[in-house]
């Protein structure tokens, strides 16, 4: 077995289609957590693991994987243990699998996430964020408008990792840009709406081709598409967009893929992950007043989110 080590945020989206593959494969591994709220993805000793400074980052014999998409190909190929996600692309089911990823891969999460965020009133039902700590959220999209400011000290602190800072400044005004502009955010959540359709209409081709109700997005093999779908589901839920997207009575066989996919270990074990290090993070973050940055957001998100799921 390959001796692999992950650096991961929790509630990352990517970390988690990473963390999620791991546990699907049902093999050991390492891990350390890049603590987003204290901006440990910017220090020195993360840039020399990876010089773009994201999570997830999975280590490898040889190399670092620094794409979710890459990590989750290659734990697939060289794994032989656990569920066999991704079929051959030769096959009709493998081809279909190909096809969903690439839709999943092409939404802009960050955005739809953050944009959000920045204009709740989007969100359907609120995102789920206790009252008591919603104050967190504002200083957090503070902290996102200051990160240029941020990334420019780290790069004149840091002249070996200059023009990686140079290079995540860009990347950074380009997002933030997008974040705040209301009228892309409301585009990509009603893109999210045709793809839901889509979604719901393939769910229904797959019940009738197999004959069963507990079919998986594309057959009745569970693969990589159903990953890239369940973290979907649980982004969008936190949001507080259930209700727009998927619910008994409004594309019922996508709510009742995401309540047998709350009963797959993997996932529970993703969700009890989650719970137990957001608790310690946030607890950190209150006792040391550890500088609120944009990983703010997802603490809140894995304390209160998967608490409220583990029941």
């Amino acid at each position: 077995m390959a001796d692999l080590k992950l650096y991961y945020f929790p509630t990352s989206f990517y970390s988690q289609k990473a963390l999620l593959t791991l546990f699907e494969k049902e093999t050991k591994f390492r891990e350390q957590i890049v603590l987003l709220m204290k901006g440990e993805q910017n220090e020195p000793w993360y840039m020399k693991v990876t010089p773009k400074g994201t999570v997830p980052a999975l280590e490898v014999p040889g190399t670092v994987l620094t794409d979710s998409e890459d990590i989750v190909n290659y734990l697939d190929k060289q794994l032989d243990t656990g569920t066999k996600l991704i079929p051959s692309t030769e096959t009709k089911i493998g081809q279909e699998v190909e096809k969903w990823r690439k839709q999943f891969n092409a939404l802009n999460i960050g955005v739809i996430t953050y944009g959000t965020v920045f204009y709740p009133e989007l969100s359907t039902t609120g995102i789920k964020v206790p009252a008591a700590i919603r104050k967190s959220l504002d200083a957090a999209k503070e902290s996102m408008r200051n990160g240029r400011k941020t990334l420019q000290e780290k790069a004149d602190k840091y002249p070996e990792h200059r023009e990686d800072f140079l290079a995540k400044m860009n990347m950074h005004d380009e997002r933030v840009g997008k974040m705040e502009n209301k009228e892309l955010v409301i585009q990509y959540l009603n893109e999210l709406d045709t793809l839901f359709d889509q979604i719901e209409s393939r769910l229904a081709e797959t019940r009738k081709e197999q004959g069963v109700a507990d079919s998986w997005l594309v057959g009745s093999r569970f693969t990589m598409a159903d990953i890239n779908l369940v973290i979907l589901l649980d982004r969008l839920s936190f949001l507080g967009m259930e209700a727009r997207y998927f619910t008994p009575s409004k594309r019922p066989l996508t709510y009742d893929f995401y309540v047998r996919m709350g009963k797959r270990k993997s996932v529970q074990q993703l969700r009890e992950k989650f719970q137990s290090v957001s608790k310690i993070m946030l607890g950190r973050m209150l006792k040391k007043s550890i500088p609120v940055v944009v990983g703010v957001l997802g603490v809140l998100a894995g304390v209160f989110y998967w608490k409220g799921r583990a029941k």
